[in-house]
């Protein structure tokens, strides 16, 4: 670090006097004026000496009053300067503190993480120090029987339970049987009613049908009498304008004939006429009468020859007129008769509809009893097969039952002829052991009687422990409501075989 500001230390040699000037002026002019024996004095100023003093006690590190006014306004600034929030340094230093924070909190995060990590550890070590414990535990003789009976006694609580719940479900199936015979037999009730109703509606509509037929019948019959007196009247209409065309056609073929024979005469006048004219002229008009009576006679058969087609035409229409009358007499007879067929069709169509509206209805009301019937057989069926089942389920369920009862008997067998060559191996062990330390010395023996004791006292606690796990267990059994008779036997037959071994 350097040293303190001193400043710069001005001398008089070091002064240009030709632009300041000599500061010492006054002291060399003095010196010049003095005595020669002072000339080798030297004249300081009181300033100049207490500088001198003060450079003479100092040592060098030392500040002055203006060093001392920098440092402390320095101070300041950088005092001022450190709450500045967007300076380089702040920048710098905040970057650094979030840096390091973060670097904080990661390594607590870590630290956390490794002790949860421990901790997991060290429980996964302790639940296998457990479970290997507990599958030793479970692994021995006494503790396998009781398990064994323990699900003997599930067993026989489940076999109670299905039990009941068949029961259940046969009382489910016989009262649903009932209520569905008591349901078909209402519903058979409710048809036979709707049946009987509907029997008593068809009744009065075939009835109402009946007259308004009837009065259809009626109506068209007089609707027809009438058409067939408007028919008459229009035929006797037709026959009187018929008569009085013929009539007509009477007078004026008379008039025709009338005007016939007028136009003759008067020909036959003219011919006379021309030959009582001409006869004076002979030879001249000779050919002229022969052409003009030839004449005559052609308008003569003219004249007969258009009488007779008009007989004819008189004829014809008349037989015309006759073949109409004819006709609207057939067109009105045949329309009486269509109408009288169409009458009586439309009745057999309506009885034959209301037969086959019938018809459907039995058919109808005999499919539905037999498929009351087919649904009825059906169901017998069903609860035959339904009780087959469960009496082969029920078998099923005892040869099972049995197997199993077998097979855990056959388990409980091998674990006691297990047990019974362990305990024979373990008594042969000890005879032997018995005879090796006969030949051993007394401490020996003091430390086997000692050990045998801690054995049995090891024997005792474990005694106790699974007599407190068997009754936890048979209380909670004989809480569940399951058969605790299985787990009563076996730890009666523990206990007894430990009374034994003890004595």
């Amino acid at each position: 670090m350097p040293g303190p500001f001193r400043g710069r230390i001005a001398y008089a040699s070091y002064v240009d006097e030709s632009l300041f000037g000599n500061p010492h002026a006054t002291a060399v002019q003095r010196a010049r004026l003095s005595a020669p024996e002072l000339s080798d004095a030297a004249v300081l100023s009181a300033s100049e000496l207490h500088n001198i003093s003060f450079r003479a006690r100092s040592t060098g590190r030392e500040m002055s009053q203006k060093q001392l006014d920098r440092e402390r306004l320095h101070a300041l600034s950088n005092a001022r300067k450190a709450k500045w929030p967007n300076t380089i340094e702040a920048n710098r230093e905040r970057k650094e503190r979030v840096r390091q924070e973060k670097l904080d909190a990661e390594e607590r995060m870590r630290q956390e993480i490794d002790k949860e990590e421990e901790a997991l550890q060290a429980e996964k070590r302790r639940l296998a120090i457990e479970r290997a414990n507990k599958m030793l535990y479970d692994s021995t003789d006494r503790v396998k029987a009781l398990h064994s009976k323990l699900m003997l006694s599930d067993v026989l609580h489940e076999r109670e339970r299905q039990l009941e719940l068949k029961k259940v479900q046969e009382a489910k199936e016989i009262a649903t049987e009932e209520r569905w015979y008591q349901k078909q037999q209402e519903a058979i009730r409710r048809m036979d009613a709707e049946e009987d109703l509907r029997d008593e509606e068809e009744l009065l509509k075939r009835q109402e049908v009946a007259q308004v037929r009837n009065t259809q019948i009626q109506q068209q019959k007089e609707l027809h009498a009438k058409k067939m007196a408007e028919l008459r009247r229009e035929g006797e209409m037709i026959k009187q304008m018929a008569q009085a065309d013929a009539e007509a056609e009477a007078r004026q073929r008379l008039e025709e004939l009338e005007r016939a024979k007028l136009a003759h005469a008067e020909v036959v006048e003219a011919n006379q006429y021309l030959l009582r004219a001409k006869e004076e002229e002979h030879a001249i008009e000779r050919a002229e009468e022969a052409r003009m009576l030839a004449y005559a006679k052609q308008k003569e058969r003219d004249l007969l020859e258009r009488r007779a087609r008009e007989e004819e035409r008189f004829q014809k229409k008349q037989a015309f007129r006759q073949q109409l009358i004819d006709a609207q007499v057939a067109k009105l007879t045949d329309l009486n008769a269509a109408t009288n067929q169409r009458l009586e069709r439309q009745a057999n169509e309506v009885q034959a509809k209301a037969q086959e509206a019938r018809n459907k209805m039995d058919e109808q009301r005999k499919n539905e009893l037999l498929v009351m019937q087919m649904s009825r057989q059906q169901q017998m069926r069903w609860k035959r097969e339904r009780k087959a089942q469960a009496e082969i389920d029920d078998l099923h369920y005892a040869t099972e039952l049995k197997k199993l009862n077998q097979r855990l008997r056959e388990e409980e067998a091998m674990a006691i002829r297990d047990k019974f060559e362990r305990a024979k191996a373990r008594d042969e062990f000890l005879l032997k052991q018995v005879d090796e330390k006969r030949s051993r010395a007394e401490e020996e023996q003091i430390m086997d009687m000692y050990e045998a004791e801690q054995t049995k006292q090891w024997t005792q606690d474990d005694d106790a422990i699974f007599d407190q796990y068997a009754q936890l267990c048979l209380d909670e059994y004989v809480a569940e409501g399951k058969n605790p008779k299985p787990i009563q036997l076996v730890m009666q037959k523990i206990k007894s075989r430990q009374a034994g071994i003890d004595s």
